[in-house]
């Protein structure tokens, strides 16, 4: 009972502070364009307490403790003549501060990834620089396939193989050699699975058209990667240019194929935070940065009532040369909304359904 709610209140401070980190971006945009922000709240309304009271800006604390929000002096299109309104800005201006949210948490990505990898962080060691620092070399499961030795034997994504009938390994290869040749025959497997130490006994098996045994396992090598600071910062650029790539590529398929299995809601990350939490700093460390870049993405993208959806108004409004009445985009950001909401919710049952089966 203990773990559950370590585990929720370490998932809700990770979510809290990443929104945070967004709504901040929207927070120094608009102040830095001179449009007043007219509330900075910590958590989701009702409202808990005031925490300060400012001279332009009100400071809450409310009690969804779900991230924060910033609240623009004209956001819904009213005070249109006021020049600290957010409406009474140019088209350039509102766009750069609906996409400040945005940068804020890819900009925070970059930094977690530069940090990790100049303290050292999990990374496939195959095909890394020269200037790659590497400690910590194991072999790893990364995936179980169902109805397989592995999967039977007790074997899960996360545990790190030590040894193999007492033997160990420092490349993948040598495991496929060694088990290969070990068909119906039960091996003893030393792992680690979260800090601990187990011993599995698994007898790999040939299936289907191969001619060797295995167990039905994706293993990858890992070690502890570290580099100079210079070479970190181009490392984390890399590796967030190369998520967001895989993101959109993920997400179009989704798309394209309708079909959404790899995403999860907030129960389907609380579940990967306690995962990553399990296996150490580092691991949460990744997750943290993933986190962010993913919300970063979902908010840009072209959906009512999200940042991309009110960047992509304030586009029409450019191209038509006129604004849309603020009544008809209020009511089409508050169906999107509430479409969003419902979607939460089923990805939300869904992963509770995975987590009791």
């Amino acid at each position: 009972m203990f773990e559950i709610i370590s585990t929720t209140v370490l998932f809700l401070i990770i979510l809290s502070f990443l929104v945070l980190i967004h709504e901040l971006g929207h927070f120094i945009a608009a102040r830095m364009f001179g449009i007043a922000v007219e509330e900075f709240g910590l958590g989701f309304p009702p409202r808990a307490a005031i925490i300060k009271k400012g001279k332009r800006t009100t400071y809450t604390l409310n009690w969804l403790p779900f991230g924060g929000f910033v609240k623009l002096k004209g956001e819904q299109g009213e005070s249109a003549n006021d020049p600290d309104s957010f409406v009474s800005k140019p088209i350039w201006k509102r766009i750069i501060v609906l996409g400040a949210g945005v940068f804020m948490n890819i900009a925070f990505t970059v930094l977690v990834f530069t940090i990790g990898f100049s303290v050292g962080m999990p990374q496939s060691i195959d095909g890394l620089s020269a200037s790659a620092d590497i400690r910590d070399k194991h072999i790893q499961v990364i995936g179980v396939l169902s109805d397989t030795p592995a999967a039977l034997g007790g074997l899960q994504a996360g545990d790190i193989i030590e040894k193999i009938d007492g033997v160990e390994f420092s490349s993948i290869a040598s495991v496929q050699e060694f088990v290969g040749a070990k068909s119906g025959i039960e091996l003893p497997i030393d792992i680690k699975r979260g800090g601990q130490k187990r011993t599995l006994r698994i007898a790999p098996s040939i299936r289907g058209d191969n001619t060797k045994a295995t167990f039905g396992i994706e293993l990858i090598a890992i070690g502890t990667v570290s580099y100079p600071l210079p070479i970190a910062f181009y490392e984390a650029g890399r590796t967030t240019i190369a998520l967001v790539q895989t993101i959109f590529q993920t997400l179009g398929s989704a798309i394209r194929t309708l079909q959404f299995d790899g995403f999860v809601g907030p129960v389907g990350i609380a579940k990967h935070t306690a995962k990553a939490a399990e296996l150490g700093f580092s691991y949460l460390l990744n997750l943290m940065a993933l986190i962010s870049l993913s919300l970063g993405i979902f908010n840009v993208l072209p959906i009512p009532a999200l940042d991309g959806g009110r960047i992509l108004f304030a586009l029409i409004e450019g191209v038509r040369r006129r604004s849309i009445r603020p009544e008809i985009e209020n009511a089409i950001h508050l169906i999107g909304f509430v479409i969003l909401l419902g979607l939460l919710v089923l990805v939300t049952a869904r992963d509770i359904g995975n987590l009791i089966l």
